[in-house]
């Protein structure tokens, strides 16, 4: 498995693979399937350009997309010290083999590099354990939980807020 950074001429692979996220694991993402098929690929297109801000990260299998991530750092200066980690998925058929940790450690490694970040965030549905473990194993402690923090289908879901301090 090799992880990359994700371009422009990846958008196809990469809404195909959102698509799958957004539709299988509605409750995980603040996006939502039907928002997200309407969108044009130009626009997806867009958010994989490169940044020394912005990285979406690709990790493939047999040249096959099996996963994805994106890293953004804040841009505003009172906020530039903070990055956050949005849309993480992994192929169901493809968990449980350390690709999210993989995702999750690039990630990390990416925001030292960034000079002057000082902190990650980002965010879990209440009872996705599997995720919270793999968070809380690189370090990242919860700040904070919304309640009701995300409608699907009539459905309230609680969020945690968790911070990784570099």
């Amino acid at each position: 498995m090799n992880i990359r950074r994700l371009l422009p001429r990846d958008v196809t692979i990469y809404r195909r693979l959102r698509l799958r996220g957004l539709r299988n694991s509605p409750a995980a993402f603040g996006s939502s399937y039907f928002e997200e098929s309407r969108r044009p690929l130009k626009a997806l297109a867009e958010r994989l350009k490169e940044s020394p801000a912005s990285w979406t990260l690709g990790a493939f299998e047999n040249g096959k997309l099996i996963g994805v991530l994106s890293l953004v750092r804040e841009t505003r200066k009172k906020k530039s010290h903070k990055a956050s980690i949005f849309g993480m998925y992994v192929d169901e058929k493809m968990r449980r083999k350390g690709i999210g940790t993989k995702l999750i450690a690039t990630a990390i490694e990416k925001a030292h590099r960034m000079r002057g970040v000082k902190q990650i965030n980002l965010s879990a549905i209440h009872g996705n354990v599997r995720a919270l473990r793999l968070y809380k194993g690189f370090g990242f402690k919860i700040h904070g939980t919304e309640d009701r923090s995300l409608n699907v289908a009539g459905r309230f879901y609680a969020e945690h807020f968790l911070a990784l301090k570099l």
